[in-house]
């Protein structure tokens, strides 16, 4: 069921990429041949004016032909390839700005609900170094390391993962004078804890003893322990959540270092595996919190588009983590992880409301996702049609079709190739 989910909620965000290309082409008067509901065979389809609307076999996005764009330049003055370069570039960029407005509108109808975060801090640790800066409870972060807070849990969280634990500047407002003050702090290190690198299905959410899904490093892996095993106990100590498990790791054992034993369920029989070594972990922490407020349609709609920038930028970090080596290859994940995450939300015990809105927020997060990377220039994706038609606006002459149609070829290749590639990364993370 989570799978159907997952693979249902992805169609739909495809499909709304594709109805912006649609409306657009409509809009400013290119002869739309055929608008497609899913892939693959056709059901059944009928025509409406000089467009078919279709719907076909394999539940999986959709498509929008257009009047010659993907073949021989027609005679039709209506076809895609004989209007302005305005017009082509607005249904090309019209996919993904859909993606970006329907993450926009899922966003608002989520934080409606569950509330959102401000800039406000409403708690600080006693070792937080904001508050050895100056900063108290009421004071608003207005930025970290040179970058404004849109959305402040997640953004301190991102920049906090990629922190290399320099002093960095920030900018506060106090909440006394309504001044805004620079100071310059150097990051906490978290306590070391133990881990097993694994996560749990939640329950209410609350982490169970479940296995749903095992990092690459994980020990368990290297063991022989599955996706879906219960631990039952760990060095012959009973465990019925996450939170016990962690207990055992990083309180009960007097040496954290050693071994484990660990006892699984697996389909009603009794596994155990010895020799299991955790591994220690830390992160950088700034050990603060912020105010939470609901309620106000402007506030939402404002929290709405702190999400949606902050989910931009953070695609960009991210891509650029990549490059500087902050993260791997290994931790990239294509289509089959974000069926496992959204599958994963679906799967949780808790009620449907809840699981409705978890969707919903994660479905904003992959569409703006979808959105920012089909605008990259890389061939294939919807940006590098649009970095050919800057270039033919600049020579004042269209490339050479022979030419172009090499570059989508060899653009598809290498992104199919990159597809391949992160199912080795997904499907033992999800899948086994």
């Amino acid at each position: 069921m989570g799978i159907l989910v997952a693979l249902i909620a992805l169609s739909f965000l495809i499909l709304i990429h594709e109805l912006g290309h649609f409306i657009a082409a409509k809009s400013v008067g290119i002869k739309v041949l055929e608008f497609s509901i899913f892939m693959g065979p056709k059901l059944f389809s009928v025509k409406k004016g000089e467009t078919v609307y279709s719907l076909r076999l394999i539940p999986m996005g959709g498509y929008v032909k257009m009047e010659d764009d993907d073949e021989e330049a027609s005679d039709d003055i209506r076809s895609f390839t004989r209007q302005p370069i305005w017009k082509r570039a607005l249904v090309i960029g019209s996919g993904p700005v859909m993606n970006i407005i329907l993450a926009f509108v899922l966003a608002a109808i989520v934080l409606s609900s569950v509330g959102y975060a401000t800039n406000r801090v409403s708690y600080l640790g006693e070792n937080s170094p904001l508050r050895a800066a100056g900063m108290e409870q009421g004071d608003r972060l207005i930025s970290y390391a040179g970058k404004r807070l849109y959305d402040p849990a997640s953004d301190i969280s991102i920049m906090l993962y990629g922190e290399d634990g320099s002093p960095k500047d920030i900018i506060y407002e106090d909440a006394d004078t309504g001044e805004r003050v620079t100071r310059t702090i150097t990051p906490a290190r978290t306590q070391t804890i133990w881990r097993l690198g694994f996560t749990a299905v939640a329950e209410n959410g609350v982490g169970t003893n479940e296995i749903q899904m095992m990092e690459d490093d994980s020990p368990l892996r290297a063991a022989g322990i599955r996706r879906g095993d219960i631990v039952t106990k760990i060095d012959g100590i009973p465990v019925n959540s996450t939170r016990e498990i962690q207990q055992v790791l990083n309180v009960t054992r007097p040496d954290k270092e050693a071994p484990l034993t660990i006892e699984v369920s697996r389909n009603g029989k009794t596994l155990i595996f010895e020799n299991i070594k955790p591994y220690p972990y830390s992160q950088f922490t700034l050990d603060l919190g912020f105010e939470r407020q609901k309620g106000s349609f402007f506030g939402t709609i404002k929290a709405a588009w702190n999400f949606s920038v902050s989910t931009i930028r953070n695609v960009f970090v991210t891509l650029g983590w990549l490059f500087n080596g902050t993260i791997s290859f290994r931790e990239l994940s294509g289509p089959v992880g974000i069926i496992g995450s959204v599958g994963s939300v679906v799967q949780e015990k808790q009620p449907v409301s809840d699981i409705i809105l978890n969707l919903m927020y994660l479905s904003a997060f992959i569409s703006i996702n979808l959105g920012v990377m089909n605008l990259l220039p890389f061939p294939a994706l919807d940006g590098s049609i649009l970095l050919i038609l800057l270039i033919e606006k600049i020579r004042g002459k269209p490339m050479p079709q022979e030419r172009v149609g090499l570059i989508s070829m060899i653009g598809f290749m290498l992104l199919i190739c990159f597809l391949i590639a992160t199912l080795f990364n997904d499907i033992p993370r999800w899948f086994l």
